[in-house]
């Protein structure tokens, strides 16, 4: 039993240092007059080119998901720059985080008060 579950944690830790994707988890197609041979070309420079900057890192990433979401990121960039067309996951776009509310339209009343007064007590 002792033996088994000795395994069973090599193996898990074994399985959690090995974050490395196989590839890229986007769809990237041929861009506006590139051929498929030109395509094929970039990708494998891009898959490359992403591999290479993942394991110059000195930080390993976190789970699978986040070397994943790293690769993803480099691949797009990669592609993109070669004039390739590579539609963005939902997930990977930044949106702005709004922290302030907009003025109010002219010739708004001010607000009034509406719990109890806040008189100073005696």
């Amino acid at each position: 039993m002792l033996k088994i579950l000795t395994v069973l944690i090599f193996v898990f830790l074994l399985d959690a240092c090995s974050t490395m994707p196989s590839g890229p988890g986007v769809l990237a197609l041929p861009g506006t007059d590139k051929n498929f041979n030109v395509f094929h070309n970039d990708d494998l420079a891009c898959r490359q080119f992403v591999h290479t900057q993942i394991s110059t890192l000195q930080e390993e990433p976190d789970s699978k998901e986040e070397a994943q979401q790293n690769y993803d990121i480099g691949y797009i960039q990669c592609m993109y720059g070669k004039g390739h067309r590579v539609p963005v996951p939902e997930e990977l776009m930044y949106s702005a985080q709004q922290g302030w509310y907009p003025p109010p339209p002219p010739n708004m009343p001010a607000p009034t008060q509406t719990g109890p007064s806040m008189k100073p007590s005696k």
